[in-house]
């Protein structure tokens, strides 16, 4: 996404027309390992019990989620509130268990997103061996959240209450 998109989509998400788009898509703020910099983007999600799932679409051009190649507290803008989490992102060629049980649940909620990572679907069908197949070479993010809200955080913002 451009970065004028992502400000769009940044305002939406911070503003009272949130309900839009926070069922599937929320405000991920990493910092960067090197620079310290926090950088804020919109990303899809998949809320899968106590934990979230982020799949970072072609992961070889983005560089946000080589930040969390270790248990990492961020920040959350999700669904009007702001929260505390801790993500890691885990690649197939390492842990493809963890891989697999992520894309299993992102493709249950986004099954339109399988072609975007090599599997062939017919509509909401996924075949559970393609699965496997593609987890070597996917990268996807874990996020659980912290149950305490992340409001009192520098640059946080509440619920927007309407």
């Amino acid at each position: 996404m451009s970065s004028k998109v992502n400000g769009l989509v940044e305002w939406i998400l911070r503003s009272s027309f949130s309900g839009l788009l926070d069922r599937s898509v929320m405000l991920i703020s990493v910092k960067g390992r090197r620079t310290g910099r926090e950088y804020t983007l919109p990303v899809n999600y998949v809320d899968d019990d106590e934990q979230i799932w982020v799949l970072p679409g072609h992961p070889d051009r983005k560089t946000w989620w080589r930040n969390l190649s270790a248990e990492t507290p961020i920040r959350l803008r999700l669904r009007r509130m702001d929260l505390l989490a801790t993500a890691r992102a885990f690649r197939g060629d390492t842990d493809p268990a963890t891989v697999v049980q992520g894309l299993r649940s992102y493709l249950r909620r986004f099954p339109r997103s399988a072609r975007a990572v090599g599997i062939e679907s017919r509509g909401s069908e996924i075949a559970e061996d393609s699965v496997e197949q593609v987890a070597p070479r996917t990268v996807i993010v874990r996020i659980i959240p912290n149950h305490d809200r992340g409001a009192d955080l520098p640059g946080a913002r509440g619920p927007n209450v309407d």
